[in-house]
């Protein structure tokens, strides 16, 4: 059960780093897109949250 849920984990890491980078990128070539329907602070403390996780696992 452990090893399933560190696997879920490091999915959704990569899965989150995935989307900080892509919207990272649309926010510099069209500014204000991202930022007008997301707050990327929620997404990088989520972010933050699952990699003090992995990291006490």
């Amino acid at each position: 059960m452990k090893i399933f849920i560190r696997n879920f984990l490091f999915e959704l890491f990569y899965a989150l780093i995935g989307a900080v980078i892509i919207f990272s990128c649309l926010e510099i070539i069209w500014p204000g897109m991202v930022l007008a329907y997301l707050n990327l602070n929620y997404l990088l403390l989520v972010w933050l949250i699952v990699d003090i996780i992995i990291l006490l696992l």
